[in-house]
């Protein structure tokens, strides 16, 4: 294994030192053609306005530059597609090339990887998760879309900001997720948990579906879990198992260390799942994934209103006034799960910049239902 490492080690260093002497070449060969059309075209000038070179030479170094300008484009050219190759090189490695950190934390909370059995867990959820490659290119897109808000609101809590991982063990920050056992949401809320913080769930709504909500609720419920156990990683165990359980474990085993609890097999690997995530969003190039920002998806962008409406509002009604197909509408709202906005209070998301005309909308919409 160690010469296996070592040899991929080397190559590495080859392919790296290949990468720059490649570059080096060309951009030294791109300054020396700039240095001698300059000093070539500035010296031909200086001939000419001395009286010095006959018309035909003058011809003759108007030709020089055009091949000059012409060479120049082609290596310039060459330089960007030498870039994009650089780039399309393959960069991942066998799974045996990859390496756990020395040193692991999770909010904080060091992961106690020089015990054995720890160690082994933690590994193989390292290898598993580094082996589902298409799965963490996507997690890195839709992390663009939902990360923003969660590492605001973590913020401004006084939250840590490793809570937001949590999502992408929860549901790989799919917003329309739901579990075999009926969790759903990208937080995973169950109907219960779901209602005790906030989020309704009736025939025609799910609020466990509305991030905002969701985000919310869950936040709160983690500094709850946080608050009783005393522990981040406590807390986390809790997210997933359910509160009573953790609490009657540490109970019934006399331990509140998470690495020597024996719980439910899904719960024992959720936190390295958890730490999993975050070794690979602090430091994507060093496990072989490379996104630039334009390939992630764009942060959510829509605005929120209340409603109090005295009749269910059909929500093709709304798209078709504010210019937008009803499918559009339904994606920025997956907490609506018909045809129509219930009626009571309710909240609704609008395209950015539409407030104003769904407001007369729903003012002529409601003047013609009383006329009626």
């Amino acid at each position: 294994m160690e010469e296996e490492s070592s040899q991929l080690s080397k190559e590495v260093m080859n392919m790296e030192h290949l990468k720059r002497t490649e570059f080096i070449f060309l951009v030294v060969a791109l300054a020396a053609i700039l240095a001698i059309f300059s000093v070539t075209r500035a010296s031909e000038f200086q001939k000419t306005l001395n009286g010095q070179e006959p018309l035909e030479s003058i011809e003759a170094l108007s030709e020089k530059v055009k091949r000059l300008e012409l060479s120049l484009i082609q290596l310039q050219s060459e330089m960007v597609s030498l870039k994009r190759h650089l780039r399309e090189r393959p960069e991942r490695f066998p799974l045996s090339f990859y390496k756990l950190p020395e040193e692991v934390y999770l909010c904080g909370e060091k992961i106690p990887l020089e015990d054995r059995r720890v160690r082994e867990h933690m590994e193989r959820e390292f290898l598993v998760t580094l082996d589902r490659q298409g799965q963490i290119l996507l997690w890195m897109k839709r992390a663009g879309r939902y990360f923003p808000y969660i590492e605001r609101r973590l913020k401004e809590m006084g939250l840590p900001d490793d809570l937001k991982y949590i999502t992408i063990v929860e549901s790989s920050l799919r917003p329309q997720a739901v579990s075999s056992s009926g969790a759903a949401g990208i937080w995973q809320f169950i109907p219960s948990t779901g209602e005790k913080y906030g989020m309704r769930k009736e025939k025609a709504l799910d609020e466990r579906f509305d991030f905002l909500k969701a985000t919310e609720g869950a936040l709160i419920y983690l500094k709850k879990l946080h608050e009783e156990f005393g522990s981040w990683i406590l807390a986390m165990a809790a997210y997933n198992a359910g509160e009573n359980r953790v609490r009657k474990e540490i109970d019934f085993q006399k331990t509140r260390n998470y690495f020597h609890l024996a719980l439910p097999t899904e719960t024992e690997r959720y936190v390295y799942k958890i730490a999993v995530a975050k070794m690979i969003f602090s430091d994507p190039t060093r496990y072989g994934f490379d996104l630039e920002d334009h390939e992630r998806y764009p942060p959510l962008l829509f605005e929120r209103v209340q409603l109090d409406l005295k009749q269910p509002l059909p929500i093709l009604e709304v798209a078709m006034a504010l210019g937008y197909y009803y499918k559009e509408v339904k994606e920025m709202n997956p907490h609506l799960l018909e045809e129509v906005i219930p009626a009571g209070a309710q909240f609704l998301h609008l395209p950015s910049g539409e407030v104003e005309r769904f407001w007369k909308f729903l003012s002529d919409w409601e003047k013609a239902l009383e006329s009626k």
